[in-house]
């Protein structure tokens, strides 16, 4: 057998789970494939073909996906991607949504192993190929074993009291972002974990193990229940010392504060930490059985999508997905940004944006239009100069509690007009990016844009004049082409690694045409009493806050 000669990096997002296979010799793509959860068929039984592929919430701010979703699409991704591709797979390496979390009971942690075992792929079931479980593909094997049959995502929002407890026990905003690296933010794992402990004691004691997505699909991958957390991800928690890179004890005393166990029985919970590019095993049986993977198949242990999308960028880069991510170099964490470190294991800072493609998409559906008629948006912003004209309405949008800048819902300025209240949206989302970032992005010389709206030469030219640097889109694939850079990073010794991401980089980022910025239009946005002056004071009229 030929040594294998390709890796392979898989994203598990909020509305897709897509993979990408990059040759180690030229880092060119090799395959790629996407499973969508709301489209296709062969998940209709997860019941995710709302607007929003999300469970329906049991209490307000609730947010959950199927956790069984995330096992099945991993097995419709390799069924579509074929032995041809996965049998010549050197590494795989994983990218999750930030502070998804997947809890795993006891017997969940034996099935888990038990995927390890000879045999354990040897019998493929109808499953595979329809979408329903037939017992031996990975729902069926290790879905009776989920603590809770529901993942919380990084959209969950009915956790104030536990994020302020949590703040409060550390001694208040500058304290908890000095040890943890965020102000203990709504959506992060510690803080809805703390919620579910709270609200739902028997999964909490159900659980034995509290995973990341990210770390739950490496562990299912290499057999391995107790595979690691990297610090990228681990920074996403409010429970990880962000300079030490170890669990902290005041920030576990703080989530377990009053829970069945205190800080022994959620540590017992937690797996331990590593870097974003520890190999955490092999490739399974299970895998190695059914789809051809070959033996020596490193499984590697990954990280969060924010972080390896940074892995395809060498200064800033703005992520338009489902939430929008501005991430920039950086060292010391505030409370106005959130302190991580990508999917190299490089330190880094972030602000996140709740409101991001969703939203978008919602002002195309209320307009009439399908919600991917992207060419209605494009017109939209070809017709609408950036931040319109002197006294023009300011349009926010925002219909989810925010949090870069944090705020409430805020819904201002819609004139009735389709093409000025979208590009109105589009402004005002790149403007309080703009504003809430002052304090931590420092001087900013070019910008990288990834993600699906990156494919917009109308939005590319937008960021290039709000920021006033160049501007260059560097693909759809995004955080699974950076899992595959950082994949190829993990298989050299650390001495090659700069030199091989930098090749990896370039070749799997394929960027586009830069977009300039343009002096008219920076000075419409960004001169005293222009377009940015009067964002910030319609936001904070509206929002009661100060920006």
């Amino acid at each position: 057998m030929e040594k294998p000669d390709l890796v392979l990096g898989i994203d598990a997002s909020t509305q897709s789970m897509t993979a990408v296979a990059l040759s180690t010799e030229d880092y060119s793509n090799a395959g790629s494939a996407r499973i969508r959860y709301r489209d296709d068929p062969r998940l209709g039984r997860f019941g995710l073909g709302g607007p929003s592929p999300i469970l329906s919430p049991r209490e307000p701010g609730e947010a959950d996906q199927p956790a069984c979703v995330f096992l099945a699409a991993l097995d419709l991704l390799f069924a579509d991607l074929g032995p041809g591709i996965l049998s010549r797979v050197a590494a795989v390496n994983f990218s999750a949504q930030q502070h998804g979390q997947i809890l795993v009971s006891a017997e969940g942690v034996r099935a888990i192993r038990a995927l390890g075992e000879s045999g354990a792929g040897t019998m493929a079931g109808a499953g595979t190929r329809t979408g329903g479980s037939s017992g031996r593909d990975l729902c069926g094997l290790v879905g009776p074993g989920l603590a809770s049959g529901r993942a919380p995502i990084w959209m969950s929002s009915q956790t104030a009291v536990e994020a302020e407890e949590i703040r409060a026990a550390l001694g208040g905003v500058e304290a908890v972002t000095a040890v943890s690296g965020s102000d203990s933010p709504l959506r992060f794992s510690g803080t809805v974990l703390r919620h579910i402990a709270k609200r739902y004691p028997g999964t909490y004691r159900l659980t034995a193990r509290a995973h990341l997505i990210s770390s739950f699909l490496a562990g299912v991958m290499a057999a391995d229940p107790d595979a690691p957390i990297d610090w990228g991800n681990g920074s996403g928690m409010s429970l990880m010392n962000w300079k030490k890179r170890v669990w902290d004890a005041a920030l576990v005393d703080a989530v377990s504060e009053g829970l069945e166990g205190g800080r022994a029985g959620l540590l017992a919970k937690l797996p331990p930490l590593a870097h974003p590019l520890a190999i955490v095993g092999r490739a399974a049986a299970y895998f190695r059985e059914r789809y051809g993977f070959p033996e020596g198949c490193a499984i590697v242990a990954g990280s969060g999508d924010n972080p390896q999308s940074k892995v395809l960028a060498e200064g800033a880069l703005i992520s338009l997905g489902t939430s929008f991510v501005l991430m920039t170099e950086g060292h010391s964490p505030q409370p106005a940004a959130n302190a991580m470190y990508d999917g190299l294991g490089r330190p880094f800072m972030f602000g996140c944006r709740t409101n991001g493609s969703l939203a978008w998409e919602a002002l195309r559906v209320a307009g009439g239009f399908a919600a991917d008629d992207f060419a209605a948006a494009e017109r939209a912003l070809a017709c609408e100069p950036a931040g319109g004209g002197p006294g023009s309405k300011i349009r926010i949008f925002q219909p989810e509690t925010e949090s870069f800048p944090a705020s409430g819902v805020i819904d201002i300025g819609a004139s009735g007009d389709f093409n000025a209240d979208y590009a109105g949206a589009v402004d005002s989302s790149l403007g309080l990016m703009v504003l809430a970032s002052r304090a931590f992005a420092g001087d900013v010389s070019s910008i990288a844009v990834t993600g699906g709206a990156a494919a917009s030469r109308g939005l590319v030219g937008r960021i290039a004049n709000f920021w006033g640097v160049p501007a260059t889109p560097i693909g759809e694939a995004g955080a699974a082409a950076g899992a595959a850079v950082a994949a190829a990073c993990a298989l050299v010794p650390e001495s090659l690694r700069e030199e091989v991401a930098r090749s990896a980089r370039t070749a799997a980022a394929r960027p586009g045409i830069t977009a300039y910025p343009e002096e008219a239009a920076v000075r419409a946005l960004r001169s005293p009493g222009a377009y940015l002056v009067r964002l910030r004071e319609a936001f904070e009229k509206a929002s009661g806050l100060r920006l």
